[in-house]
């Protein structure tokens, strides 16, 4: 990992300036795509980027590490709110424990003339740092504000956030790679969707979901920005509301939202699992299937649970004795309160390959409408 950057926010304005970037760039060699690997994209509104005021990036700047070779993405959400262009991609210049070992292996004796791994990490990261704040700026060059926008309910501009992430939603479609969003904006949509004054938003998730079907690929997103522009708090709660509903029945989980950047303490290991099977509700059997990270605190992350066609994230752990293993696991949200529910948990014993258990209340003194015991039986293989 690079060392952290702290910016004075006089050096700023001077970014703005910079040139278009080139969207290839010779940090491609890092890139890593095995299966449980992570992405970052990172969406900057420019509709509510300010050219003096340092505050918006430098959340990203001073918090958000990389994995080794993590692709990264910079995408510019322009003026309206309604489309996107890519700024900037690559990948992170950095390798694990084991590709450095085996980067030094290979060195060679041309290295004590030409130069090694180390010479060639430190020029890589001195070129990423660069990138990295042009990117950055990038928004600043057709920005309309000096200082932090101010609107009230009466004039917020237009802006169609849904369409420039539904039309962008490709960009998540990576085979069995985690994709971590941060994005920086008000997330305020204000578009023929909806009346930004009186609508209900679980409801306004439901109708916008059909009319914009996507699917973000179990995308963790985390959003920071809220109250930035304005102090319209009723409004700002049921866009919140509006955005984690339809977000979730997207396959994809708010992890944060607020003022500032708050991001997921990083492992250094990354263990990926992928099972299917099925959940048996009476006698009816649903399709499933659970997918997680474990990090080197045996804890999951990014993980998800799909019965069906709804798309669950669980957080939990696992405790392992030789092969045999159990995993407890909590439901952080659920689009459909008919059916599985915030807080439900998910219990399962086997080995690496083979898990049974349930789903559903956390004992058997939870029981449903019918007065049935309030567990599921699942059953998951892995693939």
């Amino acid at each position: 990992m690079f060392k952290r950057i702290i910016i004075a926010a006089a050096l700023f304005p001077a970014l703005a300036s910079a040139n278009t970037l080139l969207k290839t760039t010779n940090l491609d060699k890092y890139c890593q795509t095995n299966p449980g690997d992570r992405q970052t994209v990172i969406y900057l509104d420019q509709n509510i980027i300010a050219s003096k005021d340092p505050n918006w990036y430098k959340d990203i700047v001073n918090k958000v590490d990389y994995r080794p070779g993590e692709k990264i993405q910079f995408v510019n959400i322009n003026n309206g709110g309604s489309t996107v262009e890519l700024i900037w991609e690559t990948c992170h210049p950095s390798f694990t424990a084991e590709q450095y070992k085996k980067a030094r292996a290979n060195e060679g004796m041309g290295s004590i003339f030409m130069g090694g791994i180390d010479d060639t990490l430190k020029e890589d990261k001195k070129f990423f740092k660069k990138q990295f704040m042009r990117a950055l700026a990038h928004p600043l060059q057709k920005t309309r504000h000096e200082m932090a926008p101010s609107y009230s309910k009466a004039d917020f501009p237009r802006k169609k956030l849904v369409e420039a992430i539904y039309y962008d939603a490709k960009r998540l479609d990576i085979d069995d790679v985690f994709s971590r969003v941060i994005v920086f904006s008000d997330m305020i949509e204000n578009s023929e969707l909806f009346n930004l004054t009186t609508f209900d938003p679980m409801e306004a998730a439901k109708s916008v979901a059909k009319r914009y079907p996507m699917f973000l690929n179990y995308a963790n997103f985390q959003i920071y920005g809220i109250n930035y522009t304005n102090s319209e708090t009723k409004i700002n709660e049921n866009i919140r509301d509006f955005w984690k509903q339809y977000l979730l029945l997207s396959g994809a989980y708010v992890e944060q939202y607020g003022a500032q950047l708050a991001v997921e303490e990083d492992s250094k290991t990354w263990q990926f699992s992928k099972y299917k099977g099925h959940v048996t509700v009476g006698n009816v059997k649903g399709a499933s299937e659970f997918r997680f990270v474990i990090g080197d605190d045996n804890k999951l992350r990014h993980g998800w649970l799909e019965i069906a066609d709804l798309y669950l994230p669980v957080t939990g752990e696992i405790r392992c004795s030789g092969k045999n293993c159990s995993i407890d696991a909590e439901i952080l949200a659920s689009s459909n309160r008919d059916a599985f529910r915030k807080k439900d948990v998910l219990r399962i014993k086997g080995t690496n390959s083979k898990y049974k258990g349930y789903v559903g209340g956390k004992d058997e003194s939870v029981i449903d409408a019918q007065g049935n015991t309030y567990q599921h039986s699942i059953s998951l293989t892995q693939f």
